[in-house]
């Protein structure tokens, strides 16, 4: 299991009518914290692209408890529990600043050969950087 975490505050223009984090923002916010999470094994989406594989979302799913509000420093905690296989699932804990969970989910994704649009093998880079934390 790989675990990583990211801050993100919460801006004006994300919450709602009621003051509370707009719940469409989550998913951003998920986006956001797998990214850094990729990013600090030492490869990027980018050179993931790059060698021609891309990462379409197969599936979201998201349990609101505690709204986030306007200025909130929130910490998304990433988790990877399995080792990636044609698909990669992300586990995600929103906590608020005083620790409390605002929010779980998790986003399950498929590597797919940006040519063929057919499902593949992870790169072997990422493989070869996760397989230590499930050995």
């Amino acid at each position: 299991m790989i675990t990583h975490t990211t801050q993100i505050r919460v801006r004006y223009g994300e919450v709602d009518q009621m003051g509370f984090l707009y719940h469409s923002h989550y998913v951003e916010y998920f986006d956001v914290a797998r990214t850094e999470f990729i990013r600090s094994l030492g490869v990027s989406n980018r050179e993931i692209e790059a060698d021609g594989v891309m990462l379409p979302v197969l599936n979201v799913t998201i349990d609101y408890r505690i709204p986030a509000h306007y200025d909130d420093v929130l910490t998304i905690r990433t988790t990877l529990r399995e080792m990636p296989g044609v698909k990669i699932r992300f586990y995600y804990e929103v906590l608020l600043p005083d620790g409390q969970v605002s929010t779980t989910g998790s986003v399950t994704l498929a590597f797919m050969d940006s040519r063929t649009k057919r499902a593949v093998r992870p790169p072997k880079k990422l493989l070869d950087l996760v397989r230590p934390y499930f050995e």
